[in-house]
């Protein structure tokens, strides 16, 4: 139904080797999942395009990757998809399972802050169970990082990273990511990276305090993305990094250096009860942020940071 033309019941019915009443049924499972199918006498059903098409089966026909995605789930509305995917985590989801949610009502920021997330926004979680020390799954975030600022410049959105885990357009916050964490001593049972990206609505319409730093996609293009695309080429380019871990290290953290706003910057860090004024220079192997202050070398692992004359 895909290709845009109409197709009749007993058409279906015979080229699929079921009865026309089983054709009927699964249009109106279709049509519950929010598919709009016409349906007109003489000449069949025609499939409507939705502008943005995320839904189960536009993800799954977009998808470009092996595992990443493989097993998207998709809700209405949910508190948090990260919380949502943790459940599925413990009991035993495999990895690349993907929850994807129209709105979160309660969006999941750094050190427990909330994320705004109205309809229109891309907002995902997504399960990883790594084969990673724990000192190393914090370069999941800078991985993501470039994942979406790769995706974005494929559109023309001229997309920076700022340390550690945020996506900016010129100075202006377009994508949070969020990691959590399951481990014991010795081995990290799974990670789940929650990707929340501005997309498809105004950033005038956040709440007071929000909007001021945000920007969207549709801010700066003037027009909708398919989010179902974007999810995908952010999936695709997030694997082929993944993928190639441990020694794919040194090549993402240089494709983070290019795409940095940070280093060779101006910084006051707020980390720990601390606050640590300096130069960033460079991003160590294991992520942490490099700091030149009066005192030395600082290693920062973990802090808000405060860029001076961000453009």
């Amino acid at each position: 139904m895909a290709e845009g033309k109409f197709f009749s019941g007993s058409e279906v019915a015979s080229q699929m080797g079921v009865s026309r009443a089983a054709v009927s049924k699964q249009i109106a499972r279709l049509r519950g999942k929010g598919y709009l199918i016409e349906s007109v006498r003489g000449k069949g059903y025609l499939l409507v395009p939705r502008f943005d098409g995320l839904l189960p089966l536009e993800v799954l026909a977009k998808l470009r990757t092996r595992v990443l995605g493989r097993n998207p789930i998709l809700l209405d509305a949910v508190d948090s998809t990260q919380n949502f995917l943790r459940g599925l985590a413990e009991q035993g989801a495999a990895e690349g399972t993907v929850v994807v949610a129209l709105e979160q009502r309660s969006g999941k920021g750094r050190a427990s802050r909330r994320w705004s997330s109205p309809p229109g926004g891309l907002w995902f979680s997504l399960l990883l169970r790594p084969s990673l020390p724990m000192h190393q799954v914090s370069l999941l975030t800078l991985m993501f990082g470039v994942a979406v600022a790769r995706t974005l410049m494929l559109h023309g959105i001229p997309a920076s990273l700022k340390w550690p885990n945020d996506v900016l357009v010129r100075g202006k916050k377009i994508c949070g990511i969020l990691l959590e964490a399951s481990s014991d001593p010795e081995n990290v049972e799974y990670v789940i990276a929650g990707i929340g990206l501005n997309v498809n609505f105004s950033t005038a319409d956040l709440p007071d305090g929000v909007r001021e730093s945000a920007v969207s996609t549709l801010d700066v293009l003037g027009r909708r993305l398919d989010r179902a695309e974007l999810l995908s080429t952010i999936l695709m380019h997030a694997e082929a990094m993944y993928e190639g871990l441990p020694s794919s290290i040194g090549r993402i953290l240089e494709d983070w250096r290019i795409f940095s706003c940070t280093l060779g910057m101006p910084v006051t860090i707020s980390s720990y009860g601390r606050t640590i004024e300096g130069r960033a220079f460079d991003i160590a192997q294991d992520g942490a942020l490099l700091v030149e202050t009066e005192g030395g070398i600082e290693k920062v692992y973990s802090g808000d940071v405060n860029i001076k004359n961000v453009h």
